[in-house]
């Protein structure tokens, strides 16, 4: 048994393999495999680099929303903008704002009016088009809100440079409670008590974070940059083998010689069946 994600209140001894998502604060363990990214966008083998020629769309702002670990209202979204015109206008690229299912009315209705002053063209979301995938084969640089995991993934893996947009995090009694524990010095014992699946785990987005800017895979979004540091670019993308991992991992399992073979299961939604056809 395979679980992609965290396990919640299931002990980590039932479970063969388990790939919490780089965001989840899930103990470490012999059947644990921590992944860099998200696995949204992740391949096998190699992206081919020679694809500079194809990068003309510009500077591309993916807009997610509030969700249950970050803020975003209005304010966030006044600082985006002027974050991501200056970046434009340093690079000397048109600027385009794609919104995500997530986005909230107010602020794309907010947006529409800015549009007409700024120049930038602002793209809603459409379930039925894909136009995100289209951006991600011909931005130039991408900003991503870091409500969503799953779309800064996708935008490191267009090797492309990524900025992430940072928002202010949203507390819930069990986030604090979990903060305050960890203070008094007893993650230890909070992790054993999760991998015992007595207590569920959380996640850390502002760890994750952390560690992608201060490796260089990203930069931090700041309105005080100058123009030079806006024109940041990577000086090498760095290798992404979180699938090439995952999947042999998956095919060392002593069940999956003998011939029953693991059974994927991914609390990601409609991610699954497609992942463990890519994994296989």
């Amino acid at each position: 048994m395979v679980h992609i994600g965290r396990p919640s209140h299931i002990p980590a001894k039932d479970l063969d393999l388990i790939i919490p998502l780089p965001q989840d604060d899930y103990p470490p363990g012999p059947n644990v495999l921590k992944v860099a990214w998200p696995l949204n966008g992740a391949r096998l083998t190699p992206k081919p680099e020679n694809t500079e020629h194809q990068r003309h769309a510009g500077t591309i702002v993916m807009y997610g929303g509030p969700s249950r670990h970050f803020r975003m209202g209005l304010a966030e979204t006044r600082r985006l903008l002027t974050f991501a015109r200056a970046l434009a206008h340093a690079n000397q690229e048109p600027l385009h704002i794609i919104t995500s299912p997530r986005t909230p009315p107010e602020a794309v209705a907010w947006m529409q009016e800015q549009m007409k002053i700024c120049g930038a063209i602002l793209h809603l979301f459409q379930s039925d088009e894909d136009l995100f995938g289209s951006f991600l084969k011909t931005g130039n640089r991408f900003v991503v809100t870091a409500d969503s995991a799953s779309m800064l993934a996708e935008a490191w893996r267009s090797c492309a440079p990524v900025w992430l947009f940072p928002l202010p995090r949203r507390q819930t009694v069990m986030s604090r409670l979990q903060q305050g524990v960890d203070a008094l010095g007893l993650r230890p014992l909070r992790y054993w008590l999760i991998r015992r699946g007595v207590l569920g785990s959380g996640a850390n987005f502002t760890h994750w974070h952390r560690t992608l800017v201060s490796s260089g895979a990203i930069r931090c979004a700041d309105l005080h940059l100058s123009e030079q540091d806006l024109r940041w670019a990577p000086l090498r993308h760095q290798a992404d083998t979180d699938l090439m991992r995952c999947r042999g991992r998956i095919l060392a399992l002593p069940d999956l010689l003998s011939g029953g073979g693991p059974e994927l299961t991914a609390p990601l939604g409609h991610e699954g069946p497609s992942l463990t056809k890519a994994l296989l």
